[in-house]
């Protein structure tokens, strides 16, 4: 089978939705289909000596998000035309859904649309566009079926185009298993004296609405003679403040930052913390870094909304706390810094759990979808 993947948005550059089309094409390609992504040329990132074992074709940038979009969809059916594939499965909502239904008719195949969360996420300061809008529901409404990775965007997709609901299939992203699971050796570079299994780690991108600030007053409200330490990896427009707020909440010698961390180094801190912690405070499209820890055999401690509790089962695999109160993030830490007992449990509840999530499943469940649609039946929801 060959599918194209057109996405707004992919590889080198580097964020979820990428990652996602990435791992898709590769498990497509291992198991013997011919996927090829279709994006636009990046704006500013080189290309220059990257190369994938799947096909990339690249089409000019788009001009404007209103403007000229529509006459971007003689490069979609020039593709077709080039090499027909069997489906075209849209990573976004707009445009790449939207063209696919302005080229519809000429490529009678199955259209399958994902949404990576930010298209449907209420405050998208593109959603206060009627034109695009109206665009997005277009794409909604000429689709085959719509992936829901979690119970944010399948409510994202019902509040933009309700009557697709039926078209709904949940399958969420994955993680490759063994990557995170293989048990890595100490890097000799590394700078770093805190002793494994004695803290928590925090993975992601410093910003408010990912509420590290939180994550801190809920450590501040431990006792100072409880044991546990916080590791932050990551960095973003919020760490001077964060590292202010620290040293203010007499945290200086608990709490280390060490900005963004990759490769063997990040893979060594996260498979050597107790547990992690996504303490987010607004929308999540989905954990993947739940994921991520689950895999390095960490239970995870999360904000009680979609797209996290959808990935965390309550005193099996780890805790969820209410967004926005250190209070009750304080009293899980507490448990998991304190409880060996648990920590063991929960730990290897997430290995178990997570094999379910490998992204090979996950490829297969949308080949499965794809010969679905393909055979002429409606699609129903996993």
């Amino acid at each position: 089978m060959r599918i194209c993947l057109y996405t707004e948005t992919a590889l080198p550059k580097v964020g979820g939705q990428e990652i996602v089309v990435d791992a898709l094409a590769r498990q497509y390609q291992a198991l013997g289909h011919q996927p090829v992504v279709f994006a636009p040329r990046p704006r500013k990132l080189s290309l220059r000596g990257t190369s994938y074992p799947y096909e990339v074709v690249r089409h000019p940038r788009f001009y404007s998000t209103q403007y000229f979009v529509p006459w971007y969809r003689r490069y979609l059916r020039n593709e077709y035309l080039r090499q027909p594939f069997d489906v075209l499965h849209c990573h976004g909502i707009y445009p790449p859904s939207f063209l696919a239904a302005l080229v519809k008719p000429d490529l009678g195949v199955p259209i399958v649309v994902t949404s990576h969360g930010g298209d449907v996420y209420e405050k998208n300061v593109r959603l206060r566009k009627p034109l695009i809008v109206e665009r997005c529901v277009e794409g909604l409404r000429c689709a085959s079926a719509l992936v829901a990775i979690s119970r944010f965007t399948r409510a994202g997709f019902e509040r933009l185009c309700p009557e697709a609901s039926p078209r709904i299939v949940d399958i969420p992203n994955g993680v490759n298993v063994a990557v995170h699971a293989e048990r890595v050796a100490r890097p000799t570079d590394l700078n770093f004296k805190f002793q494994p299994g004695s803290y928590a780690v925090f993975v992601g991108r410093l910003k408010y609405r990912k509420g590290v600030d939180v994550l801190l007053r809920a450590l501040a409200r431990l006792p100072d003679n409880m044991p546990g330490q916080l590791v932050i990896l990551g960095d973003g427009d919020e760490r001077a403040f964060l590292e202010i707020l620290s040293d203010q909440l007499g945290l200086a010698r608990r709490v280390r930052f060490l900005g963004t961390v990759t490769g063997p180094a990040k893979t060594y801190l996260v498979q050597n913390a107790r547990f992690g912690i996504v303490p987010s405070r607004q929308w999540e499209a989905f954990g993947l870094v739940v994921l991520e820890g689950y895999a390095s055999g960490l239970p995870m401690i999360a904000t009680d909304m979609p797209g996290l509790a959808d990935l965390i089962q309550p005193e099996v695999t780890g805790l969820l706390a209410p967004p926005e109160s250190p209070e009750a993030l304080a009293g899980s830490l507490e448990r998991l810094f304190t409880d060996d007992a648990l920590v063991q449990r929960m730990s290897h509840q997430a290995r178990r759990v997570v094999q379910q999530y490998d992204w090979r499943n996950i490829a297969l469940r949308h080949l499965d979808l794809y010969e679905h649609l393909r055979g002429g039946r409606r699609a129903l929801a996993a």
